[in-house]
């Protein structure tokens, strides 16, 4: 097994395939990556961006290459000492035309096989397929019968496709004059729905002759469209219904993705079949679990893979856990450190400035004074308007449990609980934990506190009744496989966009309740994990965070001085008057995050601003949203993005940004630098997004999945020097820092890798410094917290001499130490 010392992250799509990653690996190396973190590689929707969107978790997705390719990156990987981690899609796969295991069930229904993958209520009389773009009467001429190539006779609506069941193909068969054996294998398979009879069945029709399959396509195209629908064992509805019609468990709102049921050891077997041998061959080293929590019983499903792949794969989960949340007891290496990028970003932001900040927007009317009020009206808010048939089937669930509610106070005392949890959700389930108890006692209290008397008796009678027994198991799984999307939709997607006091603190996993740290702080915060063993990636971006590192270190830097920003953006204000198109849009709130946008990604085209502020302001549901856009709103603001930015009324608003960013520059650059020294020396697992080892000064996606210019990397890397921090434009002394303590990891892992970790408490709280020992040797870090220089305490039994880890030469360390205004680092080793 190849020792875990750093990994980068890849995203894999038909414009980075194997071939380009093998032609990375000579420069991965050299940097010092250990591993290849790669995104999904199974078979996936035609032109996915991401991999998510899995079809066939038992193939190779074929637009990044064939298996031969897969083998030549492997190999590669194997020749340079690395290894590779892969991504793997346990919650939900995609409804889509190339997904046959999905194909397989809506056509045999739920007595076949596959129908044990999918989570679906087969309860109801048809599985509705909300994906019509009106009510089907208006477009059922957009919808055909087809022969699918492989055999299977699809109704197919622009990109979408579904199979027909049997006994329609049968008759469709006939209809056509085809051979009786052929309808007969068809409509055998309505009284017995086996995988074996359906590929006969589908390999007649795959194999028709030209006449035959000319006589039934004119059959499918003069079929009663509305009769062969109706009988489906599945019912096309208009997607804008979904709320009233689903009955499919989803990836958070998104019903293209559809649950798939991990905890059935046969569909853990099925779905993993393809990546566990892959560990098993070699090929693999670790597994990065997605969306842990939508799974129905997440420690269950950890203690099955941890041994289907023995003790020492790595296994990394997507868990996003709350400041004061520890993971639980899992078989797992760690998370993927969503949280290990808070600690270190919280450092960088100063809470008085943060306060200061926040105050400012409650005063001028633009947020509400008690953070924890927003979230709450956030969380009813996407529970109210995305997740309805969720909360449905927890109410029909819950009307089993005995509480003695009628079914409003059923619903409401639901939407309570899900509104008020203060985490993403709970494991109870047979047996409670002192958190799970503890998560759900906190809800109650904060029932009580927000809505009162009569709310809280019905959370606590809903509380009450969860004890043991089959009902009370089924409720708490679904409350439980909800309340992660409601908090990730509510606080993620709707809430950080809102409340911006300080965009960079909006991360994944952050919490505008806890924006910064002490020192103190995030000292016991890295020996508790020491203690734990936790090996958690650490992260400063990933696909999935909503700014780069570079750009959430000059952010930052607002807090600093809060006051300052406050007037800086209104003079903003003022400036931006002459290009406004509207007297309300954007207004007070959007302008204020625009500001702070262009601070933190400047210099920024057009394109990347108008195309981030489309979703900020859609996530935010404040004026527009995803489902009904404001078309009026979002046009008035792009015209002031594109003024801003490209006309000549913009020129006085865009002189004052490029001043203003001027001047922070270095502080912000100093910040870059200090957070990437503690994302590599800390103990953990750095992980490197794909091209972030430059300066990365990217917003959420799209955006962070542009293409990186990886010659020009390999060209820097290749180079020597390091320019002074102050005309570092590409971000080359983040380069140097990286490699330089990425081959001190590879020549030294008992030091950093698995070193001991010595807080060294400073009476400045500007500065962060600690020590790592192993090996027999001592890594010295002191980092400024403040965006300058600042004098660092030297414990007495370190004084002597040391070498400067990036800079080489020779470093004497007396009591105390002036970091230099060009230099503000300590990164030494003896």
């Amino acid at each position: 097994m190849r020792e875990l010392r750093a990994t980068c992250r890849l995203q894999f799509h038909a414009g980075f395939t194997f071939a380009d990653a093998e032609g990375l690996v000579p420069y991965l190396a050299e940097l010092g990556i250990s591993h290849l973190y790669a995104s999904p590689v199974f078979a996936a929707r035609p032109g996915s961006m991401h991999g998510y969107d899995v079809i066939d978790p038992t193939r190779l997705n074929p637009e990044l290459g064939t298996e031969a390719g897969f083998a030549s990156l492997v190999a590669a990987l194997h020749r340079a000492g690395m290894g590779l981690i892969i991504d793997i899609v346990p919650n939900h796969m995609a409804i889509a035309r190339g997904n046959r295991l999905l194909q397989e069930a809506l056509c045999l229904g739920p007595e076949s096989e596959a129908a044990r993958i999918f989570d679906i209520d087969w309860g109801a009389e048809q599985v509705a397929m909300p994906f019509l773009g009106g009510p089907i009467e208006e477009v059922l001429g957009e919808i055909r019968l087809e022969r699918d190539p492989d055999g299977l006779v699809m109704a197919v609506c622009h990109d979408n496709a579904f199979a027909l069941r049997p006994g329609s193909i049968a008759q469709l068969a006939e209809a056509a004059g085809l051979d009786p054996a052929l309808a007969e294998g068809w409509r055998a398979l309505e009284e017995s729905p086996e995988a074996t009879g359906l590929a006969d069945a589908m390999h007649g029709f795959a194999q028709l002759g030209a006449e035959a399959a000319a006589a039934l396509d004119r059959v499918l195209a003069a079929a009663d469209l509305v009769a062969v629908l109706a009988e489906q064992r599945w019912r096309l509805t208009d997607w804008r219904s979904a709320a009233e019609t689903l009955n499919h468990r989803r990836f958070f709102n998104i019903t293209e993705l559809i649950g798939v049921r991990a905890e059935d050891p046969w569909v853990f077997e099925r779905t993993h079949r393809l990546a566990l041998d892959l560990v098993r061959r070699g090929d693999v080293d670790g597994l990065r679990i997605d969306h842990v929590d939508g799974l129905a019983d997440p420690a269950g499903y950890c203690r099955t893979l941890r041994e289907a792949v023995g003790p020492d794969v790595p296994i990394f989960v997507e868990k996003i856990l709350g400041p004061h949340e520890v993971l639980p007891d899992w078989p797992v290496d760690g998370t993927t450190g969503y949280e290990r990028l808070n600690e270190i970003n919280r450092l960088f932001v100063d809470a008085g400035g943060y306060a200061a900040l926040d105050g400012h927007l409650v005063a001028s009317g633009l947020l509400g004074p008690e953070f924890r009020a927003r979230l709450a009206a956030a969380k009813r808010q996407v529970l109210d308007e995305l997740f309805a048939p969720e909360v449905a089937a927890l109410a029909a669930l819950a009307a089993k449990l005995g509480t003695g509610l009628d079914q409003g106070g059923i619903g409401a005392a639901i939407r309570s609980l899900l509104v008020h949890f203060p985490v993403y959700r709970s494991y109870a389930g047979d047996g409670w934990s002192a958190d799970d108890t503890a998560h759900w006692r906190e809800a109650l209290t904060r029932i009580l506190e927000f809505e009162g008397d009569e709310a809280a008796a019905r959370a606590q009678k809903m509380f009450d009744a969860l004890g043991e027994g089959e009902a009370a198991r089924d409720f708490l799984t679904r409350f439980q496989q909800l309340s992660g999307p409601a908090m990730a939709k509510g606080l993620e997607d709707t809430e950080l966009y809102r409340s911006v006091a300080l965009a960079s603190v909006n991360e994944v996993g952050g919490e505008s309740e806890v924006p910064a740290a002490t020192p103190g702080v995030a000292h016991r915060a890295v020996e508790a994990r020491v203690a734990r063993g936790d090996r958690s990636l650490i992260p400063l971006a990933t696909h999935d965070t909503k700014r780069g590192p570079e750009t959430r270190a000059r952010i930052n830097t607002l807090s600093h001085d809060a006051a300052a920003w406050i007037g800086t953006s209104r003079r903003w204000s003022e400036l931006g008057r002459a290009i406004r198109t509207s007297d309300t849009a954007p207004d007070a709130l959007d302008e204020w995050l625009i500001h702070q946008t262009l601070v933190g990604a400047w210099p920024i085209t057009a394109d990347r601003l108008t195309q981030y502020l489309e979703k900020a302001m859609r996530e935010a549901k404040r004026h527009t949203r995803w489902e009904a856009p404001d078309e009026a709103y979002e046009g008035a603001v792009r015209a002031y993005a594109e003024a801003l930015l490209e006309g000549k009324a913009g020129r006085p608003l865009r002189d004052a940004v490029a001043d203003h960013v001027a001047g922070l520059e270095m502080a912000a650059r100093t910040n870059a630098i200090a957070q990437t020294v503690l994302q590599l020396a800390w103990p953990g697992v750095p992980d490197i997004y794909q091209g972030t080892e430059l300066w990365d000064r990217s917003l959420v996606d799209p955006d962070n999945r542009r293409p990186v210019d990886w010659d020009r990397r390999r060209r820097l890397l290749a180079e020597e020097g390091m320019p002074p921090l102050a005309e570092d434009e590409e971000g080359v002394t983040k380069l140097r820092v990286t490699a330089s303590l990425l081959d001190l990891r590879r020549r030294h892992p008992g030091l950093l890798v698995d070193g001991a970790y010595r807080p060294l408490p400073q009476g400045d709280e500007a500065v962060f410094a600690f020590l790592r020992a192993g090996e027999g040797r001592e890594l010295l870090i002191a980092v400024p917290l403040r965006g300058r220089a600042a004098r660092v305490e030297i414990a007495e039994d370190l004084a002597g001499s040391w070498a400067d880890v990036v800079r080489g030469g020779a470093v004497d360390l007396a009591a105390a130490v002036d970091l230099a205004p060009d230099w503000p680092f300590l990164i030494l080793l003896r």
